[in-house]
C-alpha cells in the first residue's frame, strides 16, 4: 500500500524512442492522480528517462511532447539505416525541441527537483546533477543524459566543461534502491510501473539497476528502443503505458476521488482523433475509412494525444502509397518479433550468391560482417533485421573466439 504521508520519489529508466511509453503513462497519471508527480520529492531520469523527467517537473504539455517524439521517429524511418544513417542527428533534433519547448525560467523551477544521471568519461563514474545555474546548463546537462556513444556520435557533449555521456551507461535507474523510489521502465520487469509479461518468465536481465526479462515482447522492445516502429505500433505502446498506470493507480487506492474511476473513456470521448471519426462515429464504415489507424489502439488516451497520433500515422499513410493501402488490410501486432529461423531465410534471401550460406553448414561466424552489412544497406532491408542479424552474428563470432 502506498503512504501518501510520506515523501516520495520517481524515477523513469532510460529507453530511447520507448519513451512514448511515458506519454502514456503520464497522462493517465495527470488525468487521475496528478498529485503523484506534483507532490514527488524528486523525480529522478536518465537519457530518455530524463527528458520525461524534464517534462513532468515543468509541466510541459504532454501533446507537444508526443508530437517532438512522433517527428524524431518519422525522421529516423526515413533512412534504410534509421538513426544510425550519418544524415539523421537525433541531439540536434533533441536540443531544438528542448529550446522551443522549456522556458526561460526553467533552471530555477527545476533546481532542487529535477534529478539528472549522467556519466564522467574520464572514469566512467556516475553524477546526479540536480541544480542549475541557468537555462542552457539545463539544457547541456540532459543532452549529456541522452548521449548514447557511438549511436550519437563520436565526441560526447560537455556539461560545464566536462565531457559526460548518456547516464543509462552507469545508472539506468537513478536511486532505485531506496524504499520510497516509484520505479517506471517500459520493459516488462520488477519496476514499480512498469507492463507485465504475457508468459511466464524465468529469466531476468538487470542493466544499470533496470530489471527486466527475457521474453519475445521485451526482445522487440528493447529493438524499438533504438530503431523505432511504425506510428501505429508506437499508438498502441503509448495506450499501453496509459492502462499500465491506470493499473498501478488502482492496486495502490490512488485513484484520485476528483477524477472518474471508471477505467475505460466513455463512448463520447473515444475515436476523437480526427474529423472523420468525428463525423462518422462509430459506424463500421467511419472504421474501415480511417485505414492508416486502427481507433482502438488509442481509444483510452486522450483526445489531444489522439490526435497528434492520428496525425503521425495519417502522414506516412500518406506517404507510403499503394502498397502501404495494401498492408493496412493485413493484421498487425506490436509484439512481434524476428525468431531465428526467420533471420537465416531473410539473410539467404538478401546475401549476393557469392556470400558464405548457411545452406552448406557453415555457421554465421564465417560470414565477413563488413561485407555483407555494406550488402544490405544497398537493399531494402528492415531495421529490425539488421540489428537482430548484427547481434546473432557478433555474438555468435563472440562465443568461437
Amino acid at each position: 500500500m502506498f503512504d501518501l504521508n510520506t515523501e516520495w520519489s520517481i524515477s523513469f529508466a532510460g529507453c530511447g524512442f520507448m519513451g512514448i511509453y511515458y506519454v502514456g503513462v503520464i497522462s493517465c497519471i495527470l488525468e487521475r492522480f496528478p498529485r503523484f508527480v506534483q507532490d514527488a520529492s524528486k523525480i529522478y531520469g536518465a537519457s530518455a528517462g530524463a527528458l520525461m523527467a524534464a517534462v513532468v517537473t515543468l509541466g510541459i504539455p504532454l501533446d507537444k511532447c508526443c508530437t517532438d517524439l512522433m517527428h524524431m521517429a518519422k525522421e529516423a524511418r526515413k533512412h534504410k539505416l534509421g538513426p544510425l544513417h550519418p544524415a539523421y542527428n537525433l541531439l540536434q533534433l533533441v536540443q531544438e525541441s528542448l529550446l522551443e519547448k522549456l522556458p526561460e525560467d526553467a533552471h530555477v523551477r527545476v533546481s532542487g527537483k529535477l534529478c539528472l544521471s549522467l556519466t564522467r568519461v574520464s572514469d566512467g563514474k556516475n553524477l546526479l546533477v540536480s541544480q542549475f545555474d541557468s537555462r542552457d546548463e539545463l539544457i547541456q546537462a540532459l543532452i549529456c543524459s541522452c548521449f548514447v556513444p557511438l549511436y550519437c556520435g563520436v565526441v560526447p557533449p560537455t556539461y560545464r566543461g566536462v565531457y559526460y555521456v548518456d547516464g543509462a551507461v552507469s545508472d539506468n535507474l537513478p536511486r532505485c534502491q531506496l524504499g520510497r523510489t516509484i520505479t517506471v521502465s517500459p520493459y516488462a520487469g520488477e519496476s514499480d510501473l512498469c507492463p507485465r509479461a504475457s508468459t511466464l518468465t524465468f529469466h531476468e536481465v538487470r542493466f544499470n539497476n533496470v530489471s527486466i526479462h527475457v521474453n519475445p515482447e521485451n526482445l522487440y522492445r528493447v529493438t524499438s528502443t533504438f530503431f523505432p516502429p511504425e506510428p501505429e505500433a508506437m499508438a498502441e505502446i503509448c495506450q499501453n503505458g496509459f492502462l499500465d498506470a491506470l493499473r498501478f493507480l488502482q492496486e495502490n487506492d490512488l485513484i484520485s476521488s476528483e477524477a472518474p474511476q471508471t477505467g475505460l473513456r466513455s463512448d463520447a470521448a473515444k475515436h476523437a482523433c480526427c474529423e472523420l471519426m468525428q463525423d462518422s462515429g462509430q459506424s463500421k464504415a467511419g472504421r474501415r475509412d480511417h485505414l492508416w489507424l486502427d481507433p482502438k489502439l488509442t481509444e483510452n488516451l486522450p483526445a489531444d494525444l489522439q490526435r497528434v497520433l492520428c496525425k503521425a500515422c495519417r502522414e506516412t499513410h500518406t506517404a507510403g502509397g499503394l502498397l502501404t493501402h495494401i498492408t493496412d488490410y493485413l493484421p498487425k501486432k506490436v509484439t512481434s518479433y524476428l525468431a531465428f529461423d526467420s533471420t537465416r531465410s531473410v539473410a539467404q534471401r538478401f546475401l549476393p550468391e557469392s556470400s558464405p550460406s548457411l545452406k552448406h553448414g557453415k555457421g554465421p561466424h564465417h560470414f565477413d560482417i563488413p561485407r555483407l552489412f555494406l550488402s544490405l544497406c544497398n537493399k531494402d532491408v528492415p531495421h529490425a533485421f539488421l540489428i537482430t542479424l548484427r547481434s546473432i552474428f557478433i555474438g555468435t563470432s563472440g562465443k568461437e573466439n
